[in-house]
């Protein structure tokens, strides 16, 4: 221990400043005597040493291990590293004192980490007191004991917190295998419920515990399940919060006000699925735990809602929010020039390519309402009660999910019958009846969600009438965003090559559509001239089907030059002519 020395022994300062760190592991630590205990021993050393305690800088990591040593390296949310920082930033004069309790509060990392932490501190000019025992270790020191000593103290605390990380990690798997299998917890503490289920009671904000059992609050999981749908009809998270502030929904938080993030948080969560991700260090640790949390929405419900959010942090399409027009074509739209088409509404409405935004390349245009009619005319990919009322394979899934939860509910409730009240032949018979009806609701379920999951298949029917469908919606905007996650689901891209003919009044393009897997993709050749001195518009498409091939890339230069020079030339009564004689009727 240091005796009490001459203000000149301890710093070439009148009088050398003392920092206090002070830290303890678990939040319930708070509640005990940790802080009253350390804060009186920084002050008492203090006053005894001749030392002044620096009270405008408090260094305190609350309920923060430092078993990992994350407390160390960032400077914005743990104290010793920020004070690492203000040491090196020249902050912290030379020769002051860093004083904490004992070493292990300092760091109980492993061996070399924690002696490379220390040494560091030192190396720095800064000398480390413990309290408890006291000791003070000079950063100008050639004294090995006290190396000998500080690495001794380090590695026991090292060893304590492994110790203690063992046993907590197996009765944490312990605990976490009795809910896999769905027993009761072992050992819980007094004051809690009897019987338990609960793996941890951090629960999400639409479920509760009701008598040792997690149920879903029906508001909240009502709430829940319509941020999926609007989800899965193409909202983004400010447009779901429109939609929820509209139709009154009550945000879950204190504050009552529904935030983009944790919108986007509840669509990727699992748990609305019921399912329970344990974690080991901030990574999952083993596999989901299924039926955990009550279910509030279905696998289908889930990946609908999931897929246009995956795109939009992948950069397939952008994120989009919705004014008085919606973009069908969004994030799907490419100039064979390459670049992307994008609408311009400043005036009419038209297609304008980007790379000419920019100032990059010359300005090619084309009508925006004539392509999407010529487009979607010919699309046989989307059926239009897939717009205006819901898949109908969705519709089932959900349909049989309710069922089989049902049958599994009942089933529940008969063996736990017979478990309480010994042998039935009734109930063993009804046991058996469910057993069966289960097994045919998994085969009829499994089969409808790999139906949904196939949102292009073979089976092609005429999208003619979603023209008209879009024309008499009571919601136009509301068809357009159901249209828009439709295209993105069954359409890859669209590579369009406008080709200049000579008037203003003349426009000509060619488009391909690439399919979802990229094998099966559509031609469109799609002409318009606006009407002038009393004449009517006129235009002209059709379209026709090509399998994969590299001799028909839009974007090859030689086939631009060859469709440019084909197309270019052509007079408005030939184009037209040859359009309609070329016309394909698609089945």
């Amino acid at each position: 221990m240091f005796k009490n020395s001459s203000k000149s022994d301890w710093s070439l300062s009148s009088t050398p400043l003392a920092y206090s760190y002070i830290r303890f592991s678990t939040p319930e630590q708070r509640k005990g005597d940790s802080l009253r205990r350390q804060t009186k021993a920084v002050t008492e050393w203090c006053d005894r040493n001749n030392v002044r305690l620096d009270i405008s800088t408090t260094l305190q990591d609350l309920g923060k291990s430092a078993f990992l040593g994350e407390h160390r390296k960032n400077h914005d949310r743990y104290a010793l590293a920020a004070f690492l920082k203000m040491v090196d930033d020249g902050k912290i004069p030379h020769g002051s004192f860093l004083v904490v309790e004992n070493l292990d509060r300092l760091t109980r990392e492993h061996l070399r980490a924690a002696v490379t932490l220390f040494l560091s501190i030192q190396e720095r000019g800064v000398n480390i007191v413990t309290t408890s025992p006291e000791k003070v270790y000079r950063h100008d020191s050639q004294d090995m004991i006290d190396i000998i000593l500080a690495v001794v103290e380090l590695s026991r605390g090292h060893g304590e917190s492994a110790r203690k990380s063992e046993l907590g990690g197996k009765a944490w798997r312990a605990k976490r295998d009795a809910a896999r299998r769905g027993e009761v917890q072992p050992s819980r503490r007094e004051g809690r419920v009897s019987g338990m289920n609960l793996l941890t009671h951090k629960l999400p904000l639409w479920v509760e515990e009701k008598g040792g059992k997690l149920v879903a609050i029906p508001e909240r999981a009502a709430a829940v399940k319509r941020i999926f749908a609007l989800g899965a009809a193409g909202h983004g998270a400010v447009t779901i919060i429109k939609q929820l502030k509209q139709e009154n929904v009550k945000a879950f938080s204190k504050s009552g006000r529904w935030s983009k993030s944790y919108i986007i948080r509840i669509l990727r969560d699992r748990r609305a699925l019921g399912d329970y991700q344990a974690h080991d260090h901030g990574k999952p640790d083993g596999d989901p735990i299924s039926g955990y949390y009550p279910a509030v929405v279905t696998e289908a419900e889930f990946y609908a809602a999931l897929k246009p959010l995956t795109a939009r942090k992948a950069g397939l399409q952008p994120v989009t929010r919705l004014g008085k027009h919606v973009n069908l074509f969004a994030g799907l739209l490419r100039d064979a020039h390459g670049g992307s088409y994008n609408p311009n509404t400043q005036h009419t409405r038209v297609l304008v390519n980007y790379t000419a935004l920019e100032g990059y390349d010359r300005r090619r245009t084309f009508p925006l309402a004539v392509f999407e009619r010529a487009l979607l005319e010919h699309l046989v990919e989307i059926e239009p009660h897939e717009i205006i009322g819901g898949d109908k394979s969705e519709d089932e899934v959900v349909s049989l999910s309710r069922q089989l939860d049902g049958i599994e509910s009942e089933l529940s409730l008969a063996v736990r019958w017979m478990d309480d009240n010994g042998f039935s032949a009734a109930i063993a018979a009804r046991i058996r009846q469910l057993e069966e009806k289960k097994r045919s609701a998994s085969e009829q379920l499994d089969d409808a969600k790999r139906r949904v999951s196939t949102p292009v298949n073979g089976a092609w029917k005429e999208f003619r009438n979603l023209a008209e469908v879009m024309d008499k919606s009571k919601n136009p905007i509301d068809t357009r965003v159901r249209l828009r996650a439709a295209l993105r689901r069954a359409i890859d891209h669209i590579v369009m090559l406008v080709i200049p003919r000579g008037t203003g009044r003349d426009r000509f393009c060619m488009v391909t559509v690439i399919f979802a897997g990229g094998k099966d993709r559509r031609w469109y050749r799609i002409w318009y001239q606006s009407g002038s001195n009393g004449r009517p518009a006129r235009q002209a498409a059709n379209a026709f089907d090509f399998g994969e091939s590299d001799d028909l890339d839009l974007t090859k230069p030689e086939l631009i030059a060859h469709m440019e020079d084909h197309f270019s030339n052509m007079d408005n009564d030939q184009l037209q002519e040859f359009l309609e004689e070329s016309m394909v009727e698609l089945k």
